[in-house]
């Protein structure tokens, strides 16, 4: 299965008109998962199915970020996975179909900090309905600009996450105690829609990233261990 992550990354260096340099831009990378040759987390990536699905809406260069744990839930959820670029003023026309398609159950995914407007809070109480959460990728500066800006949102309900999932991600350090890495936010997601055994897996899959992510940092092979034998049980 296509990774369309991937998929929008190719087509985003085929269209810059300039080198997008990231940290540690000397480091020998693998094409797909962006970590150093010696510090590939592609053996471990799992297969998994749910009943729902994701929307990546990514703040322009977040695409090309080494750092961005988003492309783990598209890793892991090809199938149920979309990706595309944010635009103030004018979204993918896919995009805008889809949030409107009644069909579908969708809500944006932004913690309630208190900063703007009340925010509505999406039922999730029929676990057996299929939910399109739409996570905003980026900072989170880049993130409330996005929801901000975005007017086309305004109609879209708002889920604010429980406070009760542990924050692992040790490449961005977070300034509030509500904001979670992109990965987290997507497994916590899953876990609110009764599907445990996907959330807890995706969310090993992102501290396997944390640790490769280190050892890229640090040039040396990521210690094995229990986390990598509990991935490979859930390759194909």
């Amino acid at each position: 299965m296509i990774n369309p992550f991937n998929t929008l990354r190719d087509r985003r260096l085929a269209e810059a008109t300039r080198e997008f340099h990231a940290r540690g831009k000397s480091v020998v990378r693998c094409s797909v998962c962006q970590l150093a040759q010696y510090a590939c987390i592609c053996p471990y990536r799992p297969e998994l199915s749910s009943r729902n699905e994701f929307v990546l809406l990514l703040h322009r260069n977040e695409v090309f970020k080494p750092t961005n744990t988003g492309r783990l839930i598209a890793d892991a959820l090809p199938a149920n996975t979309r990706v595309s670029c944010w635009h103030r003023t004018e979204p993918e026309a896919e995009l805008l179909a889809l949030l409107a398609d009644p069909q579908r159950r969708c809500c944006v995914v932004f913690p309630d900090d208190g900063d703007g407007p009340s925010q509505a809070h999406a039922p999730l109480a029929d676990p057996l309905q299929r939910t399109t959460f739409l996570l905003l990728d980026g900072t989170w500066k880049q993130g409330r600009r996005m929801l901000r800006l975005s007017r086309w949102l305004d109609q879209v309900p708002r889920l604010t996450l429980p406070d009760a999932l542990v924050r692992g991600y040790t490449v961005r350090k977070s300034l509030h105690e509500h904001q979670l890495a992109t990965a987290e936010a997507g497994a916590l997601c899953l876990a609110l829609a009764g599907e445990t055994a996907q959330s807890e897996t995706l969310l090993d899959y992102f501290s396997l990233f944390n640790l490769h992510y280190k050892a890229t940092r640090g040039c040396c092979p990521a210690p094995l261990g229990d986390l990598h034998q509990r991935l490979l049980r859930h390759r194909g």
